[in-house]
């Protein structure tokens, strides 16, 4: 049985707080572990990749974007 993005041991805002700004993929999944979701896309005149991790259960979100596989922004909410 794997650790999944959804797991309440890791999505927790004491988890989230430990993400920052130019982390990578891997930084954020040693602290995450895998996301649920995870999309890809183009960046638009800059160039480079745009990565989303969004990590979910029955009471909680996390997203997490990366450019260029570095952390550039984080938001999350928290259930009960």
């Amino acid at each position: 049985m794997s650790c999944g993005g959804g797991s309440p041991l890791t999505l927790n805002q004491d988890n989230l707080n430990k993400i920052h700004d130019d982390m990578s993929q891997t930084e954020v999944r040693n602290i995450m572990g895998a996301p649920s979701e995870s999309t890809e896309e183009p960046i638009p005149i800059v160039g480079g990749t745009q990565t989303t991790y969004t990590y979910h259960n029955n009471t909680s979100e996390v997203v997490i974007v990366f450019k260029n596989n570095l952390v550039k922004e984080k938001r999350g909410h928290f259930g009960q």
